[in-house]
């Protein structure tokens, strides 16, 4: 018998190989002559004749059943995999399921507990429940367009304006100041007949930079906008305030609560009056009133018009229509009031700016409303260094020190309970007691 190298194919498909060649020749395979070389010599030859014949005729039927036969075993191969395949799906689809639903019996029921009610921050101590529309007067610039800030440049106003937005979340911008010609404050001053009532040349330079102010608004087509003087002070929970004076203003002016106007304020108003040093209130003005612990308590308030605080509910706040304020701390404008402001107030021909825009809101020229008592209010250096304001200077009197030797020492702010300024700059509450 031939033998097959140990390197070569497996041995069946060599045997295969060697019966199909074979077959090819018309010789049956070499092992069907093994019983003819055990008989007889003369029956060998008849038996390797027949055998042959038969191998003949065999050849064809046992190359195609070895097509079948290996057909078969593919198709039953793929079978088997694909019934395999299946059962393992299905296998792994029970057992997961039985996990899941061990895992959900098996988990205890929750228990219970009371949870704490957290102990307010003071940005947060005015509770309140406001409407989608005035929800945007506690945001960084106060449900208003824009903050802008009067201001002549960097100095202890600015920075610790600045110091208080930062820790309060505001933001506020100060524009450049143009510079105002010398003559033109001259003829400001002077502008009218000589029986009215004409602004002192600091109090002209201020108006005028209010003006100044203004036009910037228009010229930026701002709908709304917040004006504050540089060195003002306000409370840590200034934003949560004015959410309640936004909701009361709408109450003032009479808006739907289903109103789909999401102006804060509403729009019906020209000026809102929240910085101010001071404004009358009489028992009939039809008045807002609203609960608020952060208003100045009337036995620390000060100012002219304590008497006229006292007779609100003490640590209560009023929203009403202006009849009195004077000073011009903050204040917000409508794209209506900037441009009436200008018409009316464009002439001088009165003491000063904020008393100027009291007399038009007074007789109804202008739509205002005042928050009382204030929100906004001036801080005050220590009055011992002898600081001077902007008008007093434009007034004449001398500038006073330098700032480096009074603005590291904290002093106070009138009717603002808890001071972003002092907090920012010393971490400290500076309200005057007195």
């Amino acid at each position: 018998m031939d033998r097959v190298p140990a390197s070569a194919k497996p041995r069946r498909s060599i045997v295969r190989g060697h019966m199909h060649q074979r077959c090819a020749t018309g010789l049956p395979p070499k092992d069907s002559f093994s019983n003819a070389r055990q008989g007889t010599a003369e029956h060998g030859i008849k038996f390797r004749s027949a055998a042959q014949a038969l191998y003949l005729n065999l050849c064809p039927l046992m190359h195609q059943s070895g097509i079948l036969k290996k057909t078969a075993m593919f198709l039953a191969t793929r079978q088997l995999l694909l019934v395999g395949t299946a059962a393992s799906f299905l296998l792994l689809l029970w057992y997961t399921q039985r996990i899941f639903v061990s895992r959900t019996v098996s988990l205890p029921a929750p228990t219970l507990t009371p949870t704490p009610t957290p102990v307010p921050t003071p940005a947060e101590r005015v509770s309140t429940t406001p409407k989608p529309p005035v929800q945007s007067a506690g945001n960084s610039t106060l449900g208003f367009q824009s903050i802008l800030a009067l201001s002549t440049g960097p100095s202890w106003r600015t920075r610790g304006l600045l110091a208080a937005a930062s820790l309060t979340g505001l933001d506020i911008q100060i524009p450049p100041q143009p510079p105002i010609n010398p003559n033109l404050v001259d003829a400001f001053e002077h502008m009218g007949p000589d029986n009215v009532q004409h602004p002192s040349h600091g109090a002209s330079i201020a108006w005028l930079a209010h003006l100044d102010l203004i036009k910037h608004t228009i010229q930026a087509n701002l709908d709304t906008v917040l004006i504050i003087e540089d060195d003002v002070d306000w409370d840590v929970s200034i934003r949560s305030q004015m959410v309640q004076i936004a909701e009361s203003v709408r109450n003032l002016t009479h808006i739907d609560t289903l109103d789909q106007d999401m102006a804060p304020y509403g729009r019906d108003w020209e000026v809102l009056w929240i910085g101010h040093c001071g404004e009358y209130w009489e028992e009939q003005f039809e008045t807002v009133l609203y609960d608020d612990p952060t208003a100045c308590p009337h036995s620390d308030y000060f100012g002219w018009a304590k008497q006229y605080i006292e007779r609100l509910p003490d640590r209560q706040r009023a929203v009403y229509r202006s009849v009195n304020p004077v000073c011009s701390f903050a204040y917000a404008l409508s794209r209506e009031g900037s441009r009436k402001i200008l018409e009316l107030l464009g002439g001088a021909q009165d003491e000063a700016f904020d008393v100027s825009m009291m007399h038009a809101c007074k007789v109804g020229q202008l739509k205002c409303i005042s928050v009382v008592p204030e929100v906004v209010h001036q801080y005050f250096p220590a009055q011992s260094f002898g600081v001077k304001s902007a008008v007093d200077v434009g007034n004449g009197q001398e500038p006073g020190p330098e700032e480096a030797e009074f603005e590291h020492v904290m002093d106070s702010t009138e009717n603002i309970l808890e001071s972003a300024r002092c907090g920012a700059l010393w971490g400290q509450r500076c309200l005057r007691t007195q």
